[in-house]
This record gives C-alpha cells, structure tokens and sequence, in this order.
C-alpha cells in the first residue's frame, strides 16, 4: 500500500533502539508536548516506568473524556496504546459531549445545567458520580468516573474561578485541587462510541507532535485492521528510521569486549551513567581519571545503554559484564551448554531430578545464615531449592517444546536416564571405533615457525578475539603433531573463521606443503580467492582458483601449475575434487561449510584427507557432526566471541511495504552504502526488479541467481563489488561467505519460506563493519502458519551478535529434534534434553578410552553443606538473568588460576569484597582442592564434620590424605569416610579454613590417574 501523509509535519518515527533510547529521545523533545503511539497496554506500563525515572510525568490516555482533555489542554507528555486507539473513532461526537469554558468569558449557567441534564447528569446534594450542584454563584460537577469535580465561580455571567479537584472513585475523598485558566469538561460515558461518518480523531491532532514507536511481528499481525477502522491511520509511517522532524538522530547499541573499552568510551564523550553501586563506579572513575560523567542512581533493570554522537548513556547491562568475561571450558558439552542463557521459565534438566521449570533463584536465611537457592517447578506443583553451589547439575533443556513434567521423587527420572544411558553406550562404542582407527593414522608433523607466523598474524588490520587466538594457537599446534589434524571450526557469521584458516594455509605454505581451500558454492569460492590475494599479498604466495567459470583454457594452466608446484593455495568448488588433478605436495585442506556439500562430494573429501591435515569451518551452531568432537574424532574450536566494533542488526520483520523499502534505501544511499535484496524466485525476479525500480528511481540494480552463466554471475557480483551498482536482487547464492562491508541493508522478502539459521546466514552478510546493518524481513500469505509466527519472533529477539547457537536450538525445538547425532537417532536424547545427553555421551567415551575404573578427575561434583553465608550481592550484575548464568560459569572453574583470575576482575570493580562473596570463592576454592584428594563430600552430621571420598580410593592414599592432618583431629569411620568433632572448631567458617590449609600446605598431593583395583 502506497501511504498518504497527511500529517507528516508533526510526526515523528522510533523504531530502532531500546525503550530507554526512545524515552530519552522523547523527553528531549518535552517542549513540543508529544503524544506517543506504542502497541499495547504493556509498553505504557514500561514507559511510564521509564519516564518516572526520568522524573518527568507521562500523562496516560486511558478513555475518550482523556484524550478530549489532550486536544483542548496541549501541555505535557501524553502516551496511549493503538489498542485504546482503536476504541475512539469520530471527533464530531466528543465534541457535542464537551463544555468548553474559559476564566473571564461570559456564559449563561442554565445553558450548562441544560446540557449536562441532556447527557443524563443529576442534581444531588453529595457529588455523586455524574451529578451537579449548584449553590448560589458557584457551579460544582462530578463526572461520570466520579475521579473529577470541576467547581465553577460565577460574577454574574462572567466566570471568576475555575478549580479542578481529584477524587477518589469509590468513596469521593479529593486527593488534590488546582485552578485552572480554561478547562474542557468531558460529559460521555466510558462506553465505545457508535461508528458514524466524521471526521476522524487523529486528524484533529495534527498539530500535536506524535511520535510512533512500534516494534515486532504482532503489530503487523494486527495492521490490516487497524487501518480498516481507521482510514487515517495509514497516513502514519509505521516503521521508520530513527529521525526526527527529518533530522537525522543515530541511535547505536554499545558493545564492550573489556575494561579498556569501557574507559575508552566513558572518556570519548559526555556520558550518563546509571547504575545499581554508583559507589563502585565512582571509584572506578576516579582511579582511571575520567572526567564529564554524571553517576545517577538506579535499581532498574529496564534501562539500556546506548549512544548518540554526542552523548553516551551507559547502564548496567553492559557495565557488569564489561568486568565478568567468559571462561573456556574443557568439556565441550558444557560450554556449549553456557552459551544457552537461563531464564525465568526455562525448562531445565537437573541430573538427579529430571525436567522442571526454572522459577528464580531466592535467598534463605536460616540461624543468621544466608544461602542463595535456585527454585525449580516440577509436576504437580513440587519446588525443588538446589543451592548455587551444586547450579554444575542444572543445564538448560534443549529438545521440544514444551515437555512433560518430572515428578518428583518418581521413579520415571530414573528410568528415562536408564534408558538413554543405554543408547549412549552404543552410540559411544560406534564412535570408538572410529577413534581408535584414527589413532593409528600417521601424519607429516610441521615444523613450528612461531616467528614467521608471529609477522604474518602482525599484518591482519584487526585485533584477535580471545576465542580466534585459542583456535589458531590449537590449529597449529595440530599441525606439528604425528597425527592428522581433523578440527571443526565452528563460528557465528562474521566471528572470523576464515583469518584462522588462513593461518592455516600461511603455515603450510611455511613448511612447503600444498594447501587447498573447498567451498560448495561458485560465488563464495571467488569471495575466498580475492580476500586470500589481499591477504596472502605481502608474502609472496602464489594463489589458483578452479571452479566452473574458468575457461578450458585457463583449467588447463591451473592443472599444470598445481602439477608443478608452482600454485601454494588452490581454492575452489568440487572441481577441485577431481582425479584428473595431480598435487605436487598436498599438506592441508580447509573445507568451508562441509555438510553443504553433495553426498558424492563428501566421499571424494572423505578419501582425500586421508594422512593429510583436515581443517573444517562451519557457521552452523550445532554441526551434526558434533558427537564426533564429543569423542575426541574430530577436536573442535568455537569463536563465540564478536569481533572488535561489530554492532547488532537492527531487524524489522513487516508485510512487503515499498514505503519502508524507500526510506531504508534512501537511508543507506544518504550514507554512501549498497543494498541487498533477497528474493529466492528465478521465476520471476525480472518482475521484482521493475517493482524496485520503480521504487528507488535513477539507482542502478543487478541481477544475480544460480543458473546465470558462471562467468556472468561472476562478472555482476564483481562489477556490484565495484560499486557500479546500488542494488544487488540475487537469490539466495549470497547465503554464505559474501563479504561486502559496504553493503549494511539487506531485505529478505518472503522470508516465511527460510529457516531460522538461513535468516541468520542471510542477516549476517550486512553489519560486517563498524557501520550499523539493517534487516528487513517481509512475508507474503496473510494467515501464518503458528510454527512460521514462532520464527520470526525469534528471528528478531536473536538478533544480537553471536545468536547463531540460540537461533539454531530454537529452531531444532520448532522443527523437531532431527538426527544430530549423525551416527543414529536416540529418542531418549529428547527425553532428558539433549545438553544432558550429549555430557553423559561426553563421559561415556572418556570412560572407555581408559583402562580400569573411570575416575571422571575432572568433571566428579563435590558437595560442601556447611553453614557459611555464600552469595554474591545483587548489585554486581543487571538482573536475576546475568546472575544466574553467572553462577553457571563460577562452578564450572577448574583449577585455582582461573579462580584468582575471576575473583581479580571483581576487585577491580570493587575493593571493598563483601564478606558473603568472599566466602562463596572460599568454598570453590575449596572444591578445586579437594577434587585432587578424590573427596565427593564435606558436610555437618550431627555433633561432627565428616568427609566423605571417593569409592575407589586406596587405604594409601587416605593415609597419604591422613598425614595432611598435623593437629590429627580427624578419625576413620571407613575406607572412603572421615570425622572431626565440630566442638572443637568456633564455627563452620573455621573448620573451612583449617581444610584448606590441610589441602594446600605448600606441597602438592597427587594420585595417579588410574588405580588398579585388587580383585
């Protein structure tokens, strides 16, 4: 629909941005007395929140006689709901329901008595609701809610004072009066009006600033018969670009990867912080010598941080975590489970319980003792209170939506893990044996050029991440191994995947080996072929690309130069894959996007990394052959971590609407920047040009799809890279691997038809620079299908940087489970969630590549049930969320550096360690210790304290664990038990301090790794 602006003048579009952006850009613009438009009753509640903070009033429409009193009384800031929108239809008849008077004006007062008796208004002597009285000079009105009495002073017919008085519905109390200079009473009933020809309210407010703020898929939904009832209302521009009055405003999320940063920007420009501890941050500030930063107090978890060219607004949500990074795990399993967040509502899996509902976590203080708990709803409205220190046995449930319920105390639980643990011991014995062949393979061992490398790492224009450093340190260190390398590379779009392959390759070349890099499609074969000329430019490789667009010709010297030698770097499609092509020296293949290829393919790659160096890249999350990283087949490296000055893609999900394809055009055009335009139909997408066309005007577009001429596809990608045209209209070829950083808008139409992870695919090709990316999704059928709604919701609250893991899981939820095991199916997978069951596979094969007993060193949980306050306080995090993922990450820390590491970061926050949280990393410092001694248990029973060890400990090590004790206070109650008197201890704090100087005296207690048991 091409829309009429009849206001345009006066109105003004939000849509990009936060609800405390808009606010503040709402509030910056108070003296133009705006009335703002958003979707539903539940955003004016956010807002007035907001505005309350702000400390300004935010005036609420909530019936026809409020927003009559906004067309007479023009002052203040005022907000409704399109929903109450909808309710008030036509002007003509609140006009006949209004007396309108004026201080000083002459009025006749029967004329009044008169048509308030006409709209059923009584005389009563006790202002009752809907009544009137009048005494002498002075007119008094209750109106029909009874919230208002109006009391009129007359001076013959000249009015002399007008008082507006609050009351109280229900009992008629006056809350408070003020005198006013005009008024206009509303005399309707709280009844929706009739629908009768006139002319329209919106129209009347034409002169008022409104500002439009309306986001996501459900105002869409309701959009056709919004304008049905509201002819005008299309008049409006219901999603636009962050202007105002045609003034250009950017708006842009703030995006921190450490401390550094956070001075960086805190010192750039003038910022307002907000923040839960203004204590903490001020020390902050003033030992890093910021200037201009106004600290304001706050507890709400609404506010988000965000800056404009002249000013940061910095909140909590980016300050904590700016100080609390990510740690890596060792268990795969469970890392990828961290990148799952918790929240309220969740199912989660606990171990030893089974499915429940995540309820919060809450604070139990018992005998002056204070514990944090996490809650967790089971059937039949059981609760479950697990304390934070054993938060290691809840992971997030990933299977279908929403499961069924354990109950608890059940046996189910029990015999759903039975059942899985059974399909995991096949599935681990299968995959063994695909271990145990390739621990046989030998491979060539390259020579470690650390120093060559290190220059060649100093050429890339940008700083590693933490996660790209620990993959190329892996990849490399690979390389010099006997063994051949078989790694997948698993990272979101844009995280850097191909700078570690081209590590890769530089490493290679270093040890004078070929390398060959594969990719499934034409286009994104050439897009690696010209980003390896770029980058391999300064050193002198010599590069060959071979797919289907060459010339016979051009092949045929290709072949001869691989032949030779003379090519390094040979990247391509399966072309590559040949037997008519002889390598001279072939040491390393980086295959991109691996399960993109045919089956057919996959065996020629198959035969081909036989005894040579195998680096796979891959963008998506959960790979299917992830179960072979589990075992130990393929190691795996994950960059979960974005690059330096990415931003989020703004994401706008609408039916087609050539309105908004103008702006946003027109927007980046302004910006100097290009355009992508998906749309996946050969058929007719010459149709689909002529639309846009027509549309964006003189701008030049080009066509791109799968069955063009190689060459000519590859002529008009070239020739759009070149900036000879503004549009590229292509199908979905741009899926992977294209890499324009001047393109940051891209339209996908008819996106009901994608999945999630080929949205996200699709999404990530804009945004790639400092340079903030538009995505603008249109569907088509007016009915959507419940599963395609779920998407595209979730399409556009994943769209912050590195959602690829969360979007994948969502959508293995809404589309089924699938066969992510690769090898074969297990129901029960879904049964216990999939997180839980891809562990205990993790497990599972760890225990049989060892000899003997399974010890499970690393991963056995300890459990300290001892009175000690523990906690970290509220104040160091945005909310309940970031707290509970936090304790997720702390109780997975494995040894005491990466503790000392954690507990720096938040001394370097505050000082001044609140005893609680200082003896909360004193127990995993604890845990950490006594996993070395094989202890499983450290608790109060009765009058004593008792610990417990593991069952396969030998009377050798507990007399080597025995003579740790120098007061020998403790005795043995049996093999795997020991007790001490709790008398002779002050308190359980005590008796923690006196194991921990028993567990690290100075001098390491080791055992082997695995003990033979006597039989």
């Amino acid at each position: 629909m091409k829309l009429q602006v009849k206001i345009e003048a006066k109105t003004s579009y939000i849509h990009f941005g936060n609800y405390f952006s808009k606010a503040i850009i709402i509030q910056e613009n108070k003296n133009l007395c705006p009335l703002i438009i958003v979707e539903s009753e539940e955003k004016v509640k956010m807002y007035k929140k907001i505005f309350l903070f702000l400390s300004q009033d935010l005036r609420e429409i909530q019936n026809e006689a409020d927003l009559v009193e906004l067309i007479f009384d023009n002052s203040g800031i005022s907000i409704i709901s399109q929903e109450k929108l909808r309710e008030i239809n036509e002007y003509e008849l609140f006009k006949k329901r209004v007396i309108e008077i004026k201080k000083g004006e002459s009025y006749d007062i029967n004329d009044i008595i008169g048509k308030l008796t006409s709209f059923g208004y009584n005389f009563s002597e006790y202002a009752t609701k809907g009544s009137y009285k009048k005494q002498g000079d002075i007119l008094s009105i209750v109106n029909i809610s009874g919230t208002k009495e109006y009391t009129i002073s007359f001076w013959g017919e000249h009015i002399e004072e007008i008082i507006e008085k609050e009351r109280k519905s229900f009992n008629g109390e006056i809350i408070a009066g003020k005198k006013q200079e005009k008024k206009s009473i509303f005399l309707g009933k709280n009844e929706p009006l009739k629908e009768e020809k006139g002319k329209n309210i919106l129209e009347i407010l034409r002169k008022k600033e409104i500002f439009i703020i309306l986001d996501g898929l459900e105002f869409y939904e309701k959009y056709d018969s919004i304008i049905t009832n509201f002819e005008y209302f299309a008049s409006f521009d219901i999603v636009g670009a962050t202007k105002i009055k045609r003034k250009d405003l950017e708006i842009f999320d703030i995006h921190l990867q450490d401390v550094e940063e956070l001075k960086k920007i805190l010192s750039q420009r003038k910022s307002y912080i907000f923040t839960k501890n203004e204590k903490l941050i001020q020390n902050f500030i003033d030992y890093n010598n910021i200037d201009n930063c106004i600290i304001t107090a706050s507890n709400s978890s609404f506010l988000k941080s965000f800056w404009t060219k002249d000013v940061n607004y910095v909140c909590d949500d980016i300050i904590l975590k700016t100080f609390i990074k990510r740690r890596i795990r060792k268990s795969i399993a469970k890392d990828l489970d961290l990148l799952l967040k918790i929240n309220s509502g969740d199912f989660v899996v606990h171990i030893d319980h089974g499915i429940g509902i995540f309820n919060g976590l809450v604070s139990k203080e018992l005998g002056g003792i204070t514990k944090e708990y996490i809650e967790i709803l089971y059937k039949n409205d059981d609760k479950l209170f697990v304390p934070t220190t054993e938060i290691e046995r809840i992971s997030k449930y990933v299977g279908v939506e929403n499961p069924k319920l354990t109950g608890l105390g059940s046996k189910e639980w029990k015999t759903s893990l039975e059942k899985a643990e059974r399909d995991i011991e096949h599935i681990a014995q299968e995959l063994l044996l695909v271990y145990a062949s390739r621990k046989m393979e030998k491979g060539f061992s390259f020579e470690n050029q650390s120093q060559k490398m290190h220059l060649f790492q100093s050429h890339f224009p940008y700083v590693y991440t933490a996660d790209q450093q620990k993959a190329i340190d892996d990849v490399l260190a690979d390389m010099e191994t006997n063994k051949n390398m078989d790694r997948l590379l698993v990272g979101d779009v844009g995280f850097g995947k191909t700078e570690v392959a081209f590590n890769a390759l530089y490493n290679a070349f270093l040890n004078k080996k070929q390398a060959l890099l594969i990719s499934p499609l034409v286009v994104l074969a050439y897009e690696h072929y010209q980003k390896a000329l770029e980058r391999f430019a300064p050193f002198g490789l010599k590069i060959g690309v071979l797919t289907r667009l060459e010339t016979p010709k051009k092949v045929s010297e290709t072949l001869v130069k691989i032949a030779s030698g003379e090519l390094d770097i040979i990247i391509g499609t399966h072309k590559v894959l040949s037997e008519k092509i002889q390598y001279k020296n072939l040491g390393l293949i980086v295959i991109d996007e691996e399960h993109k290829f045919g089956v057919e393919d996959k065996e020629k790659i198959k035969k081909m990394r036989i005894n040579i160096d195998c680096l796979s890249l891959s963008a998506t999350p959960i790979p299917r052959s992830l179960n072979m990283a589990l075992s130990g087949i393929r190691d795996i490296s994950l960059l979960r971590e974005a690059p330096h000055g990415r931003k989020d893609i703004q994401t706008t999900v609408s039916k087609f609407d050539e309105g908004i394809i103008e702006r946003a055009c027109k927007k980046e055009f302004e910006r100097g920047g290009q355009v992508f335009f998906v749309h996946n139909r050969v058929e007719n997408i010459e149709s689909m040009k002529n639309i846009l066309q027509k549309i964006i005007g003189d701008k030049k577009i080009v066509i791109t799809h799968g069955q063009l001429q190689g060459e000519q596809l590859e002529n008009r990608i070239m020739a759009f890279k070149r900036k000879e045209y503004d549009v590229l209209l292509s199908t979905t070829v741009i899926e992977n691997g294209i890499d324009f950083s001047n393109v940051n808008t891209i339209f996908i139409n008819e996106c009901q038809s994608f999945g999630l992870s080929q949205i996200h695919q699709l999404r990530g090709r804009v945004g790639r620079s400092e340079r903030e990316g538009y995505c603008y999704l249109f569907y088509k059928k007016e009915n959507l299908s419940d599963d395609t709604v779920k998407r595209l919701k979730t399409i556009v609250k994943y769209s912050y940087l590195g959602a690829g893991f969360e979007l994948a899981v969502k959508d293995l939820e809404i589309r089924g489970g699938g066969d992510i095991l690769g090898i074969r199916q297990s129901g029960q997978a879904t049964e216990i969630g999939i997180n839980l069951f891809l562990e205990l596979l993790e497990d599972k094969i760890e225990q049989l590549k060892q000899d003997g007993p399974y010890l499970k060193q690393d991963k056995v949980d300890i459990s300290i049930d001892l009175n000690i306050s523990a906690l970290i306080p509220d104040t160091y995090f945005n909310g309940e969320i970031d707290k509970i993922n936090f304790y997720r990450e702390i109780e997975t820390i494995r040894d005491e550096e990466e503790l000392n590491g954690v507990m720096e970061e938040f001394k370097s926050i505050n000082p001044d360690f609140p005893l609680e949280t200082e003896n909360l990393f004193t127990l995993l410092r604890c845990k950490i210790l006594a996993k070395r001694l094989k202890i499983i248990a450290i608790k109060r029973v009765g009058i004593h304290y008792e610990i417990q060890f593991q069952s396969h400990i030998t009377v050798e090590e507990l007399k080597k664990f025995l003579q740790l004790d120098k007061e020998v206070i403790f005795h043995i109650v049996s093999i795997d038990k020991i007790r001490t008197l709790k008398k002779d201890f002050g308190n359980d704090r005590e008796f923690l301090d006196y194991l921990l100087k028993m567990f690290d005296p100075g001098e390491k207690i080791k055992f082997p790794k695995k003990i033979k048991l006597k039989h």
